[in-house]
């Protein structure tokens, strides 16, 4: 009956009576660049179109590099492109 315990029993030891810091105010948002912005089909990752771009330069997925259509295709309301339109 008074055996000793076969392993040491384990002990909690409370932390310091210390006040944490209070958090740090969140950090604003970066302002979003200019433009018209799309959410691609495949990956739903956010693509920006500025307006800038060539008509005939492929646009590409940032997040996942699928091509999306031609830069003149977002333009067009009829324009067969693998993106949607988010509203503003």
């Amino acid at each position: 009956m008074s055996d000793p315990p076969r392993r040491p029993i384990l002990k909690l030891k409370f932390p310091p009576a210390v006040a944490p810091a209070p958090p740090a105010a969140p950090a604003a948002a970066p302002e979003p660049p200019p433009g018209e912005r799309w959410r691609c089909k495949p990956c739903s990752g956010i693509v920006v179109i500025t307006g800038e771009e060539a008509p005939d330069s492929d646009i590409r997925c940032p997040a996942c590099n699928a091509r999306l259509g031609l830069a003149g295709e977002f333009q067009r309301p009829d324009g067969k492109v693998r993106a949607r339109r988010l509203p503003r």
